[in-house]
């Protein structure tokens, strides 16, 4: 009977266990919309006065940009220097900067990014946590990010590169996006914000590739740009 119950414990602790995240060292990983999410591959950089830190799997990439490089926390959101991102498979973009449209959620995009530690070693480590609300440009569909982990992930540098960086160009894609979704063909300026737009789009291309058309295919949508 004793044996039994010990084997009882073991498989209720093997069952338990099985729902907590996989942990290694090191490692950048959490929970994308509520199912566990670890990146194959991850880097950080010091750029734009910040950190820059980017995780990728198999089916998209995480992008946890902060407006400085020392420890501390960086609130996510409408206004903030700060920005989460993520890039899926098909290359449509999410971020902490855009706003849901009123039919999906009446809550602005949110999340935080704490560093809690720069380990000085040889490359110099992060670690840290994250969780994030981030929407496409139109705020029609969200993803959320939760019990992120950063874990020694090293400052290697080389995800930004002058010119040519894909973070960079994203980033500007994101910007303009966010610029034209604010307005409307009745504007004057729509028509430049369009254009800038799918400029953006275009150098997000050469430096990141589309493999999927799906930044292709929002430039196709937007047309002539004229009202």
């Amino acid at each position: 009977m004793k044996k039994i119950f010990v084997f009882a414990i073991t498989i209720l602790t093997a069952v338990s266990c099985s729902d907590d995240i996989e942990f290694n060292s090191p490692a950048m990983q959490g929970k994308k919309d509520g199912n566990n999410w670890k990146a194959l591959s991850y880097s950080a950089d010091i750029d734009y006065g910040g950190f820059i830190i980017e995780g990728v799997d198999n089916f998209g990439t995480v992008q946890l940009i902060t407006s400085n490089d020392a420890r501390g926390t960086f609130e996510l959101g409408e206004g903030s220097t700060s920005e989460a991102i993520f890039i899926d498979d098909q290359g449509e973009v999410y971020s902490t900067a855009f706003n849901p449209d009123p039919s999906i959620s009446l809550y602005p995009a949110d999340g935080e990014i704490i560093i809690e530690d720069i380990i000085n070693t040889d490359p110099k480590t992060l670690k840290g946590t994250f969780w994030f609300n981030a929407y496409t440009v139109d705020g029609l569909k969200t993803v959320n990010f939760s019990k992120g982990i950063v874990y020694k992930v090293p400052l290697l540098g080389g995800l930004v590169s002058e010119g040519s960086s894909c973070l960079e160009v994203t980033q500007a894609a994101n910007i303009a996006g966010q610029n034209f979704a604010a307005t409307d063909p009745t504007m004057p300026e729509y028509t430049d914000l369009c254009n800038a737009y799918k400029n953006a789009l275009i150098a997000q291309i050469a430096a990141c590739g589309d493999t999927s058309g799906g930044l292709q295919a929002i430039i196709d949508s937007l047309g002539d740009c004229m009202p």
